[in-house]
């Protein structure tokens, strides 16, 4: 029997549609809604996404038709075509998206419709069908990646040609992963290193251009369940072929499995990934080296509960386990993926603490998230803001890696590859050692030596 959810940390497809849009430079969502949707996406996306605000064209200056009863009755693709011309008119941008929402598409509006007019007489537009009925966030940046590669055509500029060493990098959803943009400035910094291209998509330099080198890339790299979908319709497409890690690579093994992966697929210089992989792995081991000390007298092998979406838990459960030896006690998966990829996403899981009995459950329920870590008895607790309860009940440090965020602001920061395992290492520490030191227990070790 159905029952309710408390304090879920997904919000609809419309909103993962508008943040996905608003992710690219130089696109505007036109929302055809009610009053109030974009907004919503404001103040339960971005604000509580490690502050991030809202852009160029976010929170207020969100283009809406904002519907009324009347629209409703007797049809809003008139209202439609009104806030499309008056956007075209104010608000300068290279690619207007209009964005569907619950009411609208209960009526049957003509979006298409209205989008192809506008197109029609040259200027830069797409729809994409988002109710927030169709399902959560990460079903939003489904949607939306597929409109846009299906309707790219349409886009005055999209190529076929195909670039020797260019990669397209699926299922990081814009605010709804907290570190996004470090996350993707971080991939492409490393597979950039062993001479790879990196088409991320989102974020800093990443516009309307990169969305028409899509046909052009060499393969796909797919980091959650979110992106599999993407990448089957560019295959589809353009005959780009793809490579499905599963999760975001975090520390020195899965980030060199990542660059040894697309350096085979690509036929790439070994020599230059070996180099790589050395150099950054020398300067990971070198951090470690420093941070031994405290390792040992503050006590960081601790038992965990880990909260976060599937793109992210087992890469931070490998990093956490093989090289911190930290030991998994709770593990909890909230973006609700698909069922029949559940089982798979568990066994990775467990494979990374064969020898450990724990607990991996999937839900979105923060009342249940939060029993569930309060039983576990862990002695650090890796999630969000929403965990902070369950983690004070503990007396356990937290540490904030996945959403929401509300305490802290995030711009550049990264949990993953090498430089973003060091800063969760950081996070880490900081978060023991803080603790220690407020409840007068700091340094046990450190006080014998002395």
């Amino acid at each position: 029997m159905a029952g309710h959810v408390e304090s879920s940390r997904n919000n609809c497809a419309l909103i993962g549609a508008i943040q996905t849009v608003q992710a690219i430079e130089g696109a505007v969502p036109i929302i055809h809604s009610t009053a109030g949707c974009g907004m919503q996406q404001y103040l339960g996306g971005s604000l509580v996404s490690g502050c991030s605000g809202s852009g160029y064209s976010g929170g207020l200056a969100t283009p809406s038709t904002n519907i009324i009863e009347k629209h409703v009755v007797f049809g809003g693709s008139s209202r439609l075509r009104e806030q499309i011309k008056n956007t075209l008119k104010l608000v300068k941008s290279d690619l207007y998206v209009v964005l569907s929402g619950c009411a609208t598409e209960l009526v049957g509006d003509d979006v298409p419709a209205m989008a192809k007019e506008a197109r029609e007489q040259g200027h830069p537009v797409v729809y994409a069908n988002t109710p927030g009925f169709r399902g959560g966030t990460h079903h939003g940046y489904e949607l939306a990646v597929k409109a846009l590669i299906e309707q790219l055509p349409a886009l005055p500029g999209a190529k076929r040609e195909k670039v020797p060493g260019l990669v397209t990098v699926l299922g990081i959803i814009p605010n709804q992963d907290v570190f996004w943009e470090g996350n993707l400035l971080e991939l492409k910094r490393i597979l950039e290193s062993v001479g790879a291209q990196a088409n991320t998509l989102f974020g800093l330099g990443q516009g309307v251009e990169a969305w028409r080198q899509l046909p052009e890339a060499e393969l796909t790299l797919v980091f959650s369940p979110w992106g599999v979908e993407g990448a089957r319709l560019l295959e589809e497409r353009y005959g780009t072929p793809w490579v499905d890690f599963t999760t975001l690579p975090v520390g020195a093994e899965a980030s060199g499995f990542l660059l040894e992966t697309v350096t085979e697929r690509l036929n790439l210089d070994r020599s230059r990934t070996a180099a790589v992989l050395h150099a950054e792995e020398r300067s990971l081991a070198h951090f470690l080296e420093r941070v031994a000390d405290a390792y040992f007298a503050y006590g960081f092998q601790r038992e965990f509960a880990l909260v976060g979406e599937s793109g992210q838990v087992p890469g931070l459960t490998g990093f956490l386990v093989n090289a911190l030896g930290l030991i998994p006690g709770t593990v909890i998966i909230t973006d609700n993926p698909p069922e029949p990829r559940r089982a798979g996403i568990t066994a990775r899981i467990r494979e990374l603490a064969p020898t450990i009995d724990f607990e991996v459950v999937f839900t979105e329920d923060s009342g249940r998230i939060r029993d569930v870590i309060r039983q576990s008895g862990a002695e650090l607790v890796l999630g969000s803001f929403l965990e902070s309860e369950a983690a004070r009940d503990l007396g356990a440090p937290l540490v904030q890696v996945s959403f929401p965020v509300i305490d802290r602001v995030v711009l550049s920061r990264s949990h993953i590859g090498y430089r973003g395992a060091l800063t969760l290492l950081e996070d880490l520490g900081s978060a023991i050692v803080s603790g220690q030191i407020k409840r007068g227990t700091a340094g046990g070790s450190f006080k014998t030596a002395a």
